[in-house]
Order: C-alpha cells, then structure tokens, then sequence
C-alpha cells in the first residue's frame, strides 16, 4: 500500500499534463506508472518520445507491488480531494484494480502491469557529453526563444530550439523562417552538445525546471536532464539546424533607438485595425521619428509616431504580431533596431544586454 499526501501527489503528478496523452491508441502509455523508488515512491510516464521519472514523498509497506493507473483520471481525482486529504492507494487480491481511499471517498482504478510499461533504453554506455546549467538560466533562455519555434511539419529541424557552443557557453537558438530569437546560456563542464530539443520537450521544461543546477547529457539521439527528484529523458530532432547566422546582419548598420514602453502600446493600437489575412504595419524612421501605420481597406488605418534617436532613416514593413512577440521578451527597457535596407533583416536588442541576446525579424511588403 502507498500512503501519500495529496500535496505530493498532486505535485508529482503536473508532469503528466505535459507527457501523457488522455487518448493514446495504446492504452499504457495513457497511464502513470508507480514502482519503488531508491528514497521511496517513483512515478514512471512516457509517450515513448519523452520519459518522465520522478520522486513522491510517500510510505510504501512491504506488500507493495509495482502497477499503473490512467493517470488523468488519478489525476483528476487527486486534485478534488480536500487540500490536506491523505491517500491511500493499494492493489486488490487479483492485483487488477488499484483502490484509492481518502477519508470516506473510495475509488476503484483499472491496472495494467508495470513491466507493459515503455522504458527508454539507458545511454550512459554511449557516453554522452554532459554538462551542467542553472535551472533559472535554462528557463530564461528557452522562454525567450520558444515563441519563435516553427509549426510547419514540412521542415521538422525547425521544429524544437537548437542549442550548440559558443561565446563561452551555449548559445540557444528557435527560428520559423520569418523571426529568428537567440539567447546566451551560462554553462559549466564540458562544451554543451549541439542538439535540437523538440516543442514538446521545451514544454515540459517551461513548467518544472527549477531555480539550482541541472545536469545535462546527451548523444545524437537522447537527451536527459536531471535536476531534483526528477529526470526527463527525451529523443532529439534528427536534423540538420540551418546555418542562421547568414541571416543575422554583421554590426554596423545604421540603427534607432527606442523606449519598448513607448513603442509596444503604440503598436498595440495601430495593429487594432488589422486583420488577419494581413497583420503588416510599416515602420518609417525619419527625422528622429518612428511612424507607425496600418491600413486594412475592410476596417481603415492607423497611424502612430514615437520619438526616436539615431541615424537610421528607412520605411519598411513588419508583421506586428511578430513585433509584438519579440518586444514581450526584450523587456520594457531601451531597444535598439538595427538595419541596412527596406528589404535586410533587422536586429532588435535589449540594451545593455549580453551581445549574444538578438532577435531578428524578416520585413515583409506593405
């Protein structure tokens, strides 16, 4: 028998919400696996793309046996207990239902044998690189790029954030052919692999990477990433990440300056007339000027002007949806904008921010 709070469980159990799919063709994948952990209770999942592995506070008796239940419905079940509640969780004589008891509540769960169970293959004979990142550096950078992962299935290497060396660290990098967001990520150990972690992967991360260190290790195929009572081992994207840095413009292009407190609300109103067939706003800097304009023959135009500083003199046109994108993770501070021509990419940073921090968006007609 397992005896838990419903605190712990219910914290174990926000992984699966990122794994485990409710509907799964095969029905073990749609379940959570429970077994005997070295400190206690352990907690199994995967989609057979990512696993999941992770410690419960609980006390097992010396009859427990290894099971698994569906885990949204354990889930969903946990989460309407009363906070506080203990639980109670055992196997039947025929050790084909899981009975789950709290106070004068009792549920009975189908079970499916552990050992039905996918489980990654180890890779530590591979020996694969490993190196170590703060858990809070981590998920700075992957936020700060994820919103640039591509969603077309066509070109899959685009499809998850690539990390590779570089600056003394990791440099963390997602593009979908229109914006391209790259992060400076601090590392310590061995030079970090060159890897493509897949959307989903960067999802589950996103929600439980936590502040103190992280162990990295990878190989071409597998990544795992150990951080406290909880290790996530993941297939990478078999691809080849573009060479991006053709896109990004070497320094010295002439560039404005701009208050992101100043320009996003500005944006903001003029993009209001849109549509979505064509979210274009031209952005014309002349004249210590940045005029920002719309016109939607279906609904009218818009027109705004920011003060600006710098040399850069030029009318071009941006999808404000990416604009917008790319100002929510530069912070509300000075940016700079950089860029040859109507037609060149352009570069926006964070002022003061490390040298390797660019996000970089493609213009289109207006």
């Amino acid at each position: 028998m397992i005896t838990a709070s419903k605190s712990a469980l219910a914290t174990a159990l926000r992984v699966r919400k990122k794994i485990v799919e409710s509907r799964n063709t095969i029905p073990i994948l749609s379940n959570v696996g429970f077994d005997r952990g070295p400190s206690g209770l352990q907690l199994r999942m995967t989609d057979l793309d990512i696993e999941a592995t992770l410690d419960c506070p609980a006390d097992l008796d010396m009859e427990f046996h290894p099971f698994t239940v569906p885990a949204a419905l354990l889930d969903d079940i946990i989460g309407k207990l009363p906070d506080g509640a203990q639980v109670k969780i055992k196997l039947d004589a025929g050790k084909t239902q899981a009975i789950v008891s709290s106070g004068r509540s009792r549920f009975q769960l189908q079970v499916l044998p552990l050992d039905d169970l996918p489980i990654m293959p180890d890779f530590t004979a591979d020996k694969p690189t490993r190196c170590t990142a703060s858990g809070s550096g981590l998920k700075a950078a992957l936020t700060s790029v994820a919103f640039a992962i591509s969603t077309e299935e066509t070109r899959y290497y685009l499809n998850g954030v690539y990390i590779h060396p570089g600056a003394g660290g990791a440099l963390v990098v997602a593009t979908d052919g229109h914006r391209l967001a790259k992060r400076w990520l601090r590392i310590e150990g061995a030079s970090p692999p060159s890897v493509i972690l897949p959307r989903k992967l960067v999802a589950v991360l996103l929600s439980h990477l936590p502040d103190g260190d992280v162990t990295l290790e990878a190989t071409d195929s597998r990544i795992a990433i150990t951080m406290p009572g909880l290790r996530i081992v993941s297939k990478l994207i078999d691809g080849t990440f573009p060479d991006y840095t053709k896109v990004i413009p070497q320094p010295g292009a002439p560039q404005a300056e701009f208050e992101a407190k100043a320009i996003k609300p500005a944006l903001e109103r003029v993009t209001v007339v849109s549509s979505d067939r064509g979210r274009a706003v031209k952005f014309k800097f002349s004249d210590g000027q940045l005029q920002l304009s719309v016109n939607n023959p279906d609904a009218g135009s818009a027109e705004e002007t920011i003060a600006v500083e710098g040399s850069l003199e030029v009318e071009a046109g941006f999808n404000g949806k990416y604009v917008l994108d790319a100002l929510t993770h530069l912070g509300d501070g000075p940016l700079t904008l950089a860029m040859e021509t109507a037609g060149s990419p352009a570069i926006l940073r964070a002022d003061g921010d490390h040298e390797e921090n660019l996000i970089v968006l493609m213009p289109m007609r207006v």
